[in-house]
């Protein structure tokens, strides 16, 4: 059962009590007078099922609220606004959804009314800032400023920026801060008045950051600090430094499930009913892998949505994997490689749209939501509607925001959520990985302390449609917070109950669990501590610098076709360009005259052609691990070795931009021994693919056969002079022995790309031993 309690706020007093029914729907549950005291009080919606009743014009006090709307993981959401003639109180109401309220419900066995029992619910504000910072680790009390530094300027730019003042009125749960209201400025408040509120946490900080706040504080008054970016700046550094001595134990699970209504699967996922563990140290750099949970959704009815998710699965672990080789990078410069990767990914599954000749509702895409683990922090970003959720023991908060059309409706004004929602085309996408250029995509990143006892929930809409993300997490995902064992059960459990509950479509589910450990105890010096590194393009699109989604650009389902975007006036020179064309398309007439009268190829001499697909992309700017993830490598297909253009140190097999072949295909997280040690081909050698695998890492791999090599049919031939000029060549090991024609072994698919070119012309000279 779904028990969705609101926050009611009022300008005026409250005149009703618990147990009275507002509206004939709103149960009061508590109305501000338990101990502490509140001002607020706490409502029951007891029909969560049916619509809100409709406002026809928003008020200016909700409108703050909407405006703040892409603030998921902090900001309550507002639910319904009551006037008097609708409730009988003297005052209107506001109800605010995803309001700092713990829910503690007994884990009872239910009665036939799937109801449970009275005095089995119970529903209280989250402590305050002021209340658990005395609990509060050192890297949760430092993590809860800086969230307060982060959400500064957009609270600033909508005058609210009062709100961050009011310790008492700020929420925690975990190392989560929540707001449970906006207080509107009378003047604009410098950012120095921060230190006031600061000033009385500092006296009861951890011992280990007690010296550093003080001079943080000092710094604010003085005006050292005058920039918002700057404090941010400043915490961010403050928590990498003592993030090193954070030890936690990480593990995570996915699975993925037809559904019991559709023909197919177009959803995905990383790992795939594989639950894995790590226990993770700031201070050391782990061999393996970082922790990521990959969820991806192929957009439901556009033709294979599934080759689209399945995409970007491949691409995404191959680009975010190799991030463990850099540790200690800022929380700006891993939003950047996400969404670097993210535009990776939506290039190669445009490049295929574009190439198949794809448009409007018949290009595939899909949606994503991931989530990376690097210390101290775990990083989310997403794309589309599929969901983050953070669950506490007591809480469950949707913490991204669906590019869809209801949620672009409420951040611009127009309407609460809970009733765009309603509309034919509510769920309509705004935005997709494959379907439009990388210039209109906006990905999201934010970051969440891994000194956090709490379960993250990753999720297709198959679970999340109906809200049985918020009815199921208190049963099935909340006491895992407080239960050892693997995730694997819960994952299984909270699929079944999709299929039970909601059947319409595919379901695909995510679970990663924190469970923090005590360090050493390093204390922090007073003094700067703000990294210093820069790195281009550091911005990150997170909350903490907002960025302009695109308005009109629904992707699917609509009802109709998105208009395209306006043009832009040219200020190209047309008589130059003219000319030029013409020079071009005269020389390129000349070409052709020529080769169309060359005599005939012999037969003995004629190359074989092969109709791959291949050959299609020949020349577009698209990276290798893109063309890798996007097209098989067709079985007979012959490619010819070539030095890599950008060698790269962090791919052993290929770190001086040479192939080499594996006796057999070996995972990445197993070691490397002497019989399964690669062997160099020699630059220049022909090979055919004779066969495909795809490993347990989810790693593509082609065995390949040597067909010839420069110097002729065998390592033994002489080399045949030529007046031709020569490539320069790396110095050769000459500990390594060159494979010969005839030889066969495995090469990752990505490391072919890079390695060697496609061929689509072969002369049987060149084809040598591979001749069929």
């Amino acid at each position: 059962m779904l028990y969705r309690f609101v926050l009611a706020i009022s300008d005026g007093p409250q005149k009703a009590r618990p147990g009275d029914l507002v509206a004939g729907r709103f149960l009061v549950w508590s109305d501000g007078t338990t101990s502490p005291p509140t001002a607020h009080s706490i409502w029951l919606d007891t029909r969560p099922d049916h619509p809100v009743p409709p406002l026809e014009q928003i008020p200016a006090s909700v409108l703050n609220y909407l405006k703040l709307f892409a603030l998921g993981q902090h900001m309550p959401r507002p639910y319904a606004y009551l006037i008097p003639e609708q409730t009988g109180l003297t005052a209107a109401v506001l109800l605010l959804d995803m309001a700092p309220i713990s829910v503690r419900i007994a884990q009872t066995v239910q009665g036939d009314s799937g109801q449970a029992p009275q005095g089995q619910v119970e529903a209280a504000l989250l402590p305050s800032l002021s209340q658990a910072w005395v609990q509060g680790t050192a890297l949760q009390q430092l993590n809860w400023l800086r969230q307060l530094a982060q959400l500064w300027p957009q609270l600033a730019t909508e005058r609210v920026a009062s709100t961050l003042l009011r310790v008492d009125e700020l929420r925690v749960d975990g190392a989560l801060l929540r707001l449970t209201t906006l207080t509107p400025d009378a003047a604009h408040p410098p950012l120095a008045e921060l230190a006031a509120g600061w000033q009385s946490l500092v006296k009861t900080a951890q011992p280990s950051v007690r010296p550093y706040l003080g001079w943080l504080v000092k710094s604010l008054k003085d005006g050292q600090l005058s920039a918002a970016k700057d404090l941010l700046a400043e915490l961010e550094g403050a928590i990498q430094t003592l993030g090193r001595e954070l030890l936690v134990a990480v593990d995570w699970a996915a699975d993925t499930d037809q559904g019991p209504t559709r023909d197919r699967n177009e959803d995905a996922c990383y790992p795939e009913k594989e639950a894995r563990q790590q226990r993770l140290s700031g201070r050391t750099a782990s061999p393996n892998p970082p922790p990521l949970l990959l969820v991806c959704d192929g957009i439901g009815g556009h033709e294979q949505g599934n080759v689209a998710s399945q995409t970007a699965i491949k691409l995404l672990q191959q680009e975010l994997e190799p991030l463990t080789q850099q540790p200690h990078l800022s929380p700006s410069a891993i939003a950047e490689r996400l969404r670097q990767a993210l535009i990776l990914a939506n290039d190669a599954i445009s490049a295929r749209n574009n190439d198949e000749q794809r448009s409007a509702r018949a290009r595939m895409g899909t949606t994503v939501v991931v989530a990376l683990v690097h210390f101290p922090y775990v990083s989310i970003a997403h794309i589309g509607d599929s969901r983050a959720y953070r669950i506490s023991p007591h809480t469950c908060y949707q913490i991204t925001v669906d590019d869809d059309v209801a949620s672009r409706e409420a951040q611009l004004g127009y309407a609460l959520y809970s009733e765009a929602v309603q509309l034919p085309s509510g769920g309509a996408l705004i935005q997709a990985l494959g379907i439009s250029n990388s210039d209109l995509l906006y990905p999201t990143v934010q970051h969440l302390l891994l000194d956090d006892k709490a379960v993250l929930l990753l999720c297709s809409d198959g679970l999340s449609d109906y809200d049985r993300v918020e009815a199921l997490a208190p049963h099935l995902v909340g006491p895992l917070n407080q239960q050892p064992g693997s995730l694997g059960p819960a994952v299984s459990a909270l699929i079944q109950q999709a299929n039970r509950l909601n059947g319409h479509d595919n379901v695909t589910v995510g679970l990663m669990r924190f469970i923090p450990q005590p360090g050493a105890a390093v204390t922090l010096n007073p003094g700067p501590l703000r990294q210093t590194q820069a790195e281009p393009n550091d911005l990150e699109p997170d909350a903490s610098h907002p960025t302009t989604r695109p308005t009109t650009h629904v992707v699917a389902p609509a009802g109709r076709t998105a208009a395209s975007p306006a043009l832009r006036r040219s200020r190209v020179a047309w008589g130059a360009f003219l000319g030029g064309m013409a020079v071009v398309l005269a020389v390129l007439g000349a070409v052709g005259l020529f080769f169309g009268r060359r005599p005939a190829v012999p037969v003995a001499l004629r190359p074989l052609q092969r109709p791959w697909p291949l050959a299609a992309l020949a020349g577009q700017p698209l990276p290798e691990m893109a063309l890798a993830a996007t097209l098989e490598v067709p079985l007979g297909s012959y490619w010819q070795s070539q030095q890599a253009s950008s060698p790269d140190p962090n791919l052993p097999e290929i770190g001086d931009g040479r192939l080499r072949l594996r006796p057999q295909p070996v995972p990445s997280v197993q070691p490397t021994t002497a019989g399964s040690a690669p062997a160099l081909v020699a630059t220049g050698s022909v090979l055919r693919v004779v066969s495909r695998q795809t490993t347990a890492d989810n790693v593509d791999w082609v065995r390949v056969q040597v067909c010839s090599i420069p110097s002729g049919v065998s390592l033994d031939q002489q080399p045949q002079e030529t007046t031709q000029p020569t490539a320069p060549a790396p110095p050769l090991d000459l500990s390594q022995q060159l494979l010969a024609p005839g030889d066969e072994g495995w090469v990752e698919v990505r490391h072919l790309y890079r390695t060697a070119a496609f061929l689509e012309l072969v002369t049987p000279a060149q084809s040598g031993r591979c001749q069929p």
